[in-house]
């Protein structure tokens, strides 16, 4: 399981989805951006250990599904 922090765009690639402020999880996964909540709340390294934003759906989802520590533990 990865920590996870509150989101930082300056964790994330220049230019990318999470640097810009938008939700990656969705934007990148099949999880469709109609199911995001709007802006990212978390920022969190993914299985190949890239970081990724999550909104507050994609971060509930996130920590459910066991991918990541609820915001704030473990950091």
């Amino acid at each position: 399981m990865n920590p996870s922090y509150p989101f930082d765009p300056e964790l994330h690639e220049p230019g990318s989805p999470a640097a810009r402020g938008v939700c990656s999880y969705h934007v990148e996964s099949t999880a469709g951006e109609g199911s995001c909540s709007g802006q990212p709340v978390v920022s969190y390294r993914d299985g190949e250990d890239r970081w990724q934003s999550g909104c507050s759906n994609a971060l509930e989802r996130l920590v459910e599904n066991g991918d990541i520590a609820p915001l704030g533990q473990g950091a």
